[in-house]
């Protein structure tokens, strides 16, 4: 998804956010308009509520729902504000991902899964080029606030998702078993700050420039901190570590910083 002179792929939680895509330019900044620029794809309606700025999907026992942008992304730099229904039903899962359209597709993808209580559990994954089951999970802590969570570092020798389009994508669904007397279960996005190269299907050539700062952005010394520290305390699962799943070490676990 990244251009070909970006060095790092970040995943970042984020407290504060803001939204948005520009029509009619190729860098989309600023505050976005929810029915302008996504729309329902699957379930049941979204509800747009606070002129705009906060987009609802519901889950009940006949559907969950989902939303996708209309416009399409090679490179960017994504922030969403989520919040995941309150439930003890394990099986709601509320999730924020970027996705390519092809056979072997990549994805980026953010899942919050119901929990009984604290602490909640925010699952990362990745497909490359079709592959996926690259699970990294961690216990939520609160007030998280710009800390990345997941580097993936560029590497000659592993394919990098630097060569597809992307959709950004939203979503409430039924992962297992949901109480049915806690429906309708309500997942709210708000105020996404997007900046990100817009383009066509197959245009992602023009957005590897590094004139987009997010092409040249590399961890600060606080967020290399920030970084360690997260993934030190509140790692909770990685498909890197797991020998049981993975006899043989994924070759791409060498290009996580």
């Amino acid at each position: 998804m990244r251009g070909s002179d970006q060095k790092i792929l970040l995943m970042v939680m984020v407290v504060v956010a803001v939204v948005a895509a520009a029509q009619g330019q190729e860098e989309t900044t600023g505050f976005v308009t929810w029915g302008n620029n996504y729309y329902q794809t699957w379930g049941h309606q979204a509800l747009v509520i606070n002129k705009t700025s906060e987009l609802q999907l519901t889950l009940d026992k006949n559907s969950g729902s989902g939303f996708e942008s209309q416009l399409i992304y090679g490179s960017g730099y994504f922030n969403v504000r989520i919040k995941a229904p309150q439930t003890t039903s394990t099986g709601v899962i509320t999730s924020f991902y970027l996705i390519s359209r092809s056979s072997r597709h990549d994805e980026l993808c953010f899942q919050i899964l119901g929990k009984n209580g604290p602490p909640y559990l925010l699952n990362t994954n990745m497909y490359l080029y079709g592959e996926g089951g690259k699970d990294q999970r961690f216990r939520l802590w609160f007030y998280v606030d710009d800390t990345p969570i997941r580097v993936y570092s560029k590497n000659p020798d592993v394919y990098y998702p630097s060569v597809q389009t992307m959709f950004l994508m939203g979503s409430v669904q039924n992962g297992s078993i949901i109480d049915p007397k806690q429906m309708p279960y309500i997942a709210k996005f708000q105020a996404s700050k997007i900046e990100g190269c817009k383009t066509e299907f197959m245009g992602i050539d023009k957005c590897t420039d590094p004139k987009f700062w997010w092409n040249r952005k590399q961890l600060s010394s606080k967020e290399k901190t920030l970084y360690l520290n997260a993934r030190k305390t509140y790692l909770d699962y990685d498909y890197c570590s797991d020998r049981q799943r993975y006899p043989k070490v994924p070759q791409e676990c060498g290009s996580y910083t």
